[in-house]
């Protein structure tokens, strides 16, 4: 794993004698922080949650991926114990270490309004992932330091909130000045026009993420394809590097070299995921899965949610799990596919013809980002069904989630928001045996929050839907 940041800050008082005096200060002890270094820390832990933390239960309760019972049955439908630590790490290792950060930018003069800018992306990027997985959530109290039992503000006025932070970054954001750099940026290495072009795709993420709930959300989606300047390259894309190197590797490679020696024998193939591809055609299988050890060359054998593995079973290609492999946080494929829909619904001009062409684009940028040939990539995606009023939502949902394979996070709001409740693409069913009538819809809040703050929401089901989820 990439190594922790741990800062902490000291709280000096005087008392006595000392009061107005300088002897009690340590002069070889700092009694400040640097921002960047609270940066850095944030923006470690939050790729670390990511790709850890939050990868195992959501592919799997997702349906994603596959368990195939290495993992027991029940896990394989919802998984408390590492949603536990990821809520408390979120508020404590990310946005605690944003907010201070940005409480003492603002204290040094000048005033760095880059710093300020990139911290605010983040803490807009923190806060909506949070809220899109659990729903109502603290945000106007949260991480002050101040309040010890902060109110569960509503989802839809975070994501709004989320999108006001992300203006007044994007207001101070100056691309000839410096703000946070290499190697405390371990995202843009301090490009500040990366950044702003970063703010405005989690805008329309995040727009997207609300529109069915609040259709308003269309013309601020339009306005924003219509000005542009969000991702357009795949050097736009926002990633965090991992290294093969001890302590330096992506946690998905090292939890299999740790505990399986380095073999691939615990995430497999979801017949979700192989049935939407097998039936596309879509050259990915390979790139996706790899056969299990007893089956044939090219054999692939997909599970459902509750289905034990046998030797003959695929797993999720351990190409897709290297040691050096980034972790996405927004791609380039994403950017074009969400282009699309924002056309093909109307929203931006461009009428399908154009929409057509951003969603080829995407897919052939999502090929290769799997590592499909070039020349193989463009003729699929040049053969893609042209976009039409009857059948863009299904054309377009099916590409977004293929798109987000390995990123579990994105790619269950995806499937959420495809479709009106029972009637998302893909289609899913509930696991045999399953506690709750649905699919689970919702992460749960962990049980020391509810019992130390009774502002936290009681009585939910996992397969209760959230604000966005219509």
């Amino acid at each position: 794993m990439k190594k922790i940041l741990y800062i902490g800050l000291l709280a000096l008082t005087a008392t006595g004698c000392f009061k107005n005096s300088d002897l009690n200060i340590d002069p070889n002890r700092s009694i400040t922080v640097d921002p960047s270094l609270l940066f850095s820390g944030a923006s470690t832990q939050f790729s670390l949650l990511r790709v850890g933390e939050l990868t195992w239960p959501i592919a799997l309760m997702s349906q994603m991926w596959a368990s195939g019972g290495r993992w027991g049955l029940e896990q394989a439908k919802y998984d408390q114990t590492r949603i536990r630590s990821a809520w408390g790490r979120t508020y404590t290792d990310v946005l605690k270490n944003l907010e201070v950060a940005i409480k003492v930018a603002q204290s040094t003069q000048p005033v760095n309004k880059n710093a300020l800018a990139q911290c605010k992306i983040m803490k807009a990027f923190a806060y909506s992932q949070t809220s899109l997985l659990w729903g109502d959530i603290p945000f106007t109290d949260a991480a002050t330091g101040t309040v010890d039992l902060p109110k569960f503000d509503k989802q839809a006025d975070v994501l709004n909130g989320t999108i006001a932070l992300l203006d007044e970054a994007i207001a101070q954001i100056d691309p000839a000045s410096k703000g946070i750099i290499a190697p405390n940026d371990l995202y843009y290495g301090g490009d500040m026009t990366k950044w702003r072009k970063l703010a405005n795709s989690l805008k329309l993420r995040i727009l997207f993420s609300m529109v069915d709930a609040d259709p308003t959300k269309g013309t601020a989606i339009g306005q924003l394809v219509a000005a542009g300047n969000m991702i357009g390259a795949t050097t736009d894309a926002m990633q965090f590097q991992y290294y093969n190197q001890p302590g330096r590797q992506n946690p998905r490679y090292s939890f299999t070299a740790i505990f399986r020696g380095g073999v691939q024998s615990d995430w497999y193939c979801s017949n979700v995921v192989y049935n939407l591809l097998a039936s596309l055609n879509d050259p990915r299988i390979p790139y996706f899965f790899q056969a299990g050890p007893g089956a044939a060359a090219n054999e692939y054998v997909a599970l459902n949610t509750v289905e034990n593995y046998t030797p003959k079973s695929s797993l999720v290609n351990m190409n897709l799990l290297k040691p050096d492999l980034p972790e996405v946080s927004f791609s380039y494929s994403e950017q074009l596919l969400l282009e699309a829909e924002a056309i093909a619904r109307g929203f931006a001009a461009g009428g399908f013809d154009l929409a057509t062409q951003r969603m080829r684009a995407g897919v052939r940028a999502s090929l290769v980002s799997f590592g499909v040939p070039a020349a193989q990539s463009d003729t699929y995606a040049n053969q893609l069904p042209a976009l039409t009023a009857a059948n863009y939502r299904v054309v377009l949902a099916q590409q977004q989630y293929l798109d987000l394979f390995m990123r579990p996070i994105e790619g269950w709001v995806q499937n959420r928001r495809s479709g009106a409740i029972g009637q998302e693409i893909p289609a899913m069913t509930t696991p045999a045996g399953a506690p709750v009538a649905g699919l689970v819809r919702r992460l749960l809040y962990r049980s020391e929050e509810i019992n130390s703050n009774p502002n936290t929401p009681t009585g939910l089901a996992v397969d209760s839907p959230l604000w966005f989820d219509k």
